[in-house]
């Protein structure tokens, strides 16, 4: 997986790490803060965004993860969103929202079911799904995965990656006016993957998607899980005994910002990881998946 263009803040040297990386507030917004986010990005992108319908209690029930307060508010208000196309309609393969088609798929590299919910996927294979932990019914952490081993730590909860999505989509519409591109769906492609504007005031638009992000490798935040196992870290220790030599294990504690992860390229792994969290969310593991 091609990592993103932006600004290495941190190559970790490995759990566990000295201090915060910070990049999202520590606290997240209200449910009604990511309405209003939402509704005014959709307002301020002259019909470029179109906002998708509530969801009901009901067929929340339905679906495998249970669903949190917080997050019912939300999507009671508004299901997500879907830019328009250039034939004038929303682009519902593009989508942004809680009801995606990969969250029927009953084998899933995200996990098993009721662990995950997919929250968008692409023409580019590529999927963003929110931790769910089954017993306590918390939503954590967005992460995103690729036709590959390694995976992306979107944002540290759903709330936080919905307002940084309504800011991509103001930031989107400010690129469109300037006369950096003609379409909404088009800028908010590029921002969307961190990539600079090539026409129009790109002066002015230079830093416009670029994000902080911390990059974790092997060796460096990435680790085997016999050496999880012989850690003395006894969360570490814990997730490592629930796992197969192959996999590796990432530390996630202490990170606030977007991350891009390289596991390790171990036999037995495959050309495609699964993954899994542990820890409310905080510790990622990629495991064999076929």
């Amino acid at each position: 997986m091609s990592l993103p263009r932006g600004r290495v803040v941190a190559v970790s040297s490995g759990p566990p790490f000295g201090g915060h990386m910070d990049a999202f507030s520590w606290e997240p917004p209200t449910p009604q803060q990511v309405v209003a986010a939402l509704r005014s990005a959709a307002e301020a992108s002259d019909g470029g965004v179109v906002l998708l319908p509530g969801i009901s209690d009901s067929a929340m029930d339905a679906w495998e993860a249970p669903v949190p307060e917080d997050i019912r508010a939300t999507a009671r208000e508004i299901g997500g969103f879907a830019p328009v196309g250039w034939n004038g309609k929303p682009d519902l393969f593009e989508a942004f929202g809680f009801e995606n088609e990969f969250n029927a798929e009953p084998d899933h590299r995200c996990g098993p079911p009721g662990t995950f919910r997919v929250l968008h996927t692409n023409g580019l294979a590529e999927a963003y799904y929110v931790d769910v932990d089954p017993e306590t019914g918390e939503w954590h952490g967005v992460f995103s995965l690729w036709d590959s081993i390694d995976a992306t730590f979107e944002a540290p909860s759903l709330p936080q990656w919905l307002c940084h999505l309504a800011d991509g989509i103001r930031r989107s519409a400010g690129a469109v006016r300037a006369g950096c591109y003609r379409r909404l769906e088009e800028a908010f492609f590029h921002w969307f993957r961190a990539t600079a504007p090539e026409s129009g005031n790109a002066e002015a638009f230079r830093d416009w998607a670029e994000r902080e992000f911390v990059r974790l490798v092997p060796g460096k935040g990435v680790i085997d899980a016999p050496a999880a196992r012989a850690s003395a870290d006894p969360v570490l220790a814990e997730v490592g005994a629930q796992l197969p030599d192959c996999a590796s294990v990432i530390d996630l504690r202490g990170i606030n910002a977007h991350t891009s992860i390289e596991t390790i390229d171990s036999p037995g792994m495959g050309i495609d990881a699964g993954f899994r969290r542990f820890h409310h969310g905080r510790i990622l593991a990629a495991v064999p998946w076929d």
